[in-house]
């Protein structure tokens, strides 16, 4: 049977995406979003519920007949104020919301909630609360946050709410090399950007707000997915949705692998963009069935991704792609605000040799103006000037605007969180404190101070949650598929095994950036990494293991796992003594003249005293050990000893003291 997509039969009926999905629902069937298809009988109901509505409202809007206005002007008061009772059903208890009543540090709030510093900065910006210099987040922030969280928290006020905008989708542009990105982009944006790249080639990350029907979409068109990870590693992820661009003559390539890897791994919608259709050898089936293969299923045959085919020359399809873009912002609700403080992400940074460090930001919160003092890592400066992407000076930029700046002291990197301060100087002095600190804490570190408790309970709860994530690389595809089938035998129970990424060839720096962003290892069988890979791996503390034997790969993933696992200890009697005499020595205390009836007492051992089978004490530890008169380091099974115990002198004769080991027990 055919099947119709959602969104375009939305599109025919003019029927908002939101009331398409509950008219779906109300008919049973279960959808993801309007991205996916329906069958054309279905469709068919949705029209007739759809065609009954507006009949419903035309009659509605038409005028009164004047004898019914009369009967109506005639009819009784006491009719008028007839109603009819219903049963009252009885009372649901409902769980009372919580709520914060005070500021908290972003630190604090993003251990409650089980995130890290990089996703709550992504939360903040992507939803319309600034970062900000104090660090602190404000109830109603706060309030707000937890419940875009999913968790009962108290809803803001409406004029709270009323502050926010409708702000336009972020797109980043990616695939394989020379499969027509920057080309496509440059078709919507209908300037000559590809012509002026060198080669061809994309040089540097351009953003682009681009209008659309009266809407704004803010492009981004990147040199490869590498800068698309950094900026996820560096915790400003400002993308909402991905068009991978697939040349549909040549199909799907390694890099076109990589970069769905990466828009997978910052989990955000894919559409894929069949480009190059004008040619006679295109085959955009080919090109479904390759990404399908690597579970990206299209929404013709029931997936929830859409497959375009689009020509960058000609322009076709994509009007079509612009639609679903802006249907896919729709349907998120993306809100910003603009009466806020300035806070954004770093696009570019480059150094101009007679301007000096000019850095690419999108404004993603508030309003920027020159003369703002902004902060972006360890980086400050007074904006001296600013300007947009056709070069045209501003005197400000409000969200979601992309800008060129002038003025910050250092380079800055890529992903890096921008805030306006109040005082460049103090921030300075901030920096040079914050730096000495770390330099410190680096020296200090092998004299580390025990955890504490919460510390502790933190490092339990994530070693609960761990699982060994793996980059392969091979030299073949063949050679990769038995890597994969050996570690399908590894034993993976205790800890989830997942593969994130797969592909031939050298370990590239690509691979790093991307082992780095997810916590992953980097597996590699007959290949090397790349000088490169090696230097940023080292920066990023990424591992990479490298095998020739396809055994000791597999005996080294197991030890991997173990290492993962939480080890599990338990205590181990090392040694028993019974108590024959015991001596009272002025200034020392009890000496327990002790036969080692099993095992082995050692010096300095944990120990516990044992009396008719019950423990009466536990916390101590052999702080003496005589054989006769001279000191033993340990005393073994049947012979003589005279042991005294830190901090307990109560001994009888028959108590038994025993020694104690934890042993790791082995999973």
């Amino acid at each position: 049977m055919k099947k119709v997509r959602i969104y375009e039969l939305a599109k025919e009926l003019n029927v908002k995406s939101p009331r398409m999905l509950e008219i779906l629902d109300s008919l049973g069937v279960p959808v993801k979003g309007v991205v996916g298809t329906i069958d054309e009988e279905t469709a068919t109901l949705v029209k007739d519920i759809v065609d009954k509505e507006q009949a419903a409202k035309t009659e509605e809007a038409k005028p009164a007949p004047k004898a019914a206005k009369a009967a109506s002007k005639a009819a009784p008061e006491k009719e008028k104020e007839k109603t009819t009772l219903t049963p009252v059903e009885p009372v649901v208890p409902i769980e009372r919301p919580k709520a914060f009543t005070e500021s908290i540090s972003y630190a604090a709030f993003a251990k409650q909630f089980g995130l890290k510093q990089q996703e709550l900065n992504t939360m903040m910006l992507k939803n319309g609360v600034p970062v900000r210099e104090c660090g602190l987040l404000d109830p109603l922030d706060a309030n707000y946050i937890a419940r875009l969280l999913g968790e009962n928290y108290v809803a803001p006020p409406e004029k709270y709410l009323k502050s926010f905008e409708t702000r336009p989708p972020v797109v980043t542009v990616m695939g394989h090399v020379d499969h027509g990105k920057t080309t496509l982009l440059d078709y919507i944006r209908k300037s000559s950007v590809a012509s002026r790249e060198k080669g061809g080639i994309t040089q540097k990350i351009g953003a682009y707000e681009v209008q659309v029907k009266g809407k704004t979409i803010v492009f981004i068109d990147t040199p490869g997915h590498e800068a698309f990870t950094s900026m996820r590693l560096k915790g400003s992820q400002v993308t909402d949705v991905v068009i991978l661009v697939v040349a549909a003559e040549e199909g799907v390539k390694e890099q076109t692998l990589e970069a769905l890897d990466h828009a997978r791994a910052a989990k955000v919608p894919i559409i894929v963009a069949m480009n190059k259709i004008d040619k006679p050898e295109a085959n955009p089936e080919r090109v479904k069935q390759q990404l399908a293969d690597r579970g990206l299923q299209p929404d013709d045959w029931g997936g929830d991704t859409v497959f375009l085919p689009v020509s960058a020359k000609t322009g076709k399809g994509v009007d079509e792609l612009l639609d679903i873009i802006l249907l896919q912002a729709e349907m998120a609700g993306l809100k910003t605000r603009s009466s806020v403080d300035a806070s954004g992400s770093v696009i570019e940074a480059r150094v101009d040799k007679n301007i000096g460090v000019l850095a690419r930001l999108l404004v993603q919160t508030g309003t920027l103006h020159v003369g703002d003092d902004i902060r972006v890592g360890d980086c400050v400066g007074k904006i001296k000037r600013m300007t947009n992407e056709a070069g045209v000076n501003l005197r400000e930029a409000k969200a979601l605007m992309p800008v060129e700046v002038m003025g910050l002291s250092e380079l800055p990197e890529a992903g890096e969180v921008f805030y306006t301060v109040g005082d460049v100087e103090s921030c300075r002095m901030i920096i040079d404190e914050k730096r000495q600190k770390e330099r410190l804490a680096f020296l200090a570190q092998e004299q580390k101070k025990p955890m504490t408790l919460d510390e502790l309970f933190t490092e339990e709860e994530a070693l609960e949650k761990k699982k060994l994530t793996l980059i392969l690389k091979a030299d073949s595809l063949s050679t990769l598929d038995a890597v994969k089938f050996e570690l399908k035998k590894v034993k993976t129970k205790t800890i989830p095994l997942e593969i994130l990424h797969e592909g031939t060839g050298g370990i590239t720096k690509s691979d790093v950036l991307l082992a780095s962003a997810s916590n992953a290892v980097i597996v590699g069988f007959n290949v090397v990494p790349l000088a490169e890979a090696l230097k940023v791996a080292a920066a990023e503390k990424v591992q990479i293991r490298t095998y020739d034997l396809i055994f000791e790969l597999g005996d080294s993933i197991d030890k991997m796992i173990a290492g993962l696992t939480k080890p599990v200890f338990e205590e181990v009697v090392q040694g028993r003594a019974r108590i024959k005499d015991v001596f009272k020595i002025t200034g020392v205390g009890a000496i327990a003249g002790c036969l080692v009836e099993d095992g082995k007492i050692i010096r300095g051992a944990k120990a516990r005293v044992v009396r008719n089978a019950v423990v009466i004490y536990a916390n101590s530890s052999i702080a003496s050990l005589k054989r006769f008169k001279e000191d033993a380091k340990e005393v073994l099974k049947g012979y003589e000893c005279g042991v005294g115990l830190q901090n307990f002198n109560d001994f009888k004769v028959d108590d038994i003291i025993e020694t104690l080991v934890m042993e790791e027990k082995k999973p």
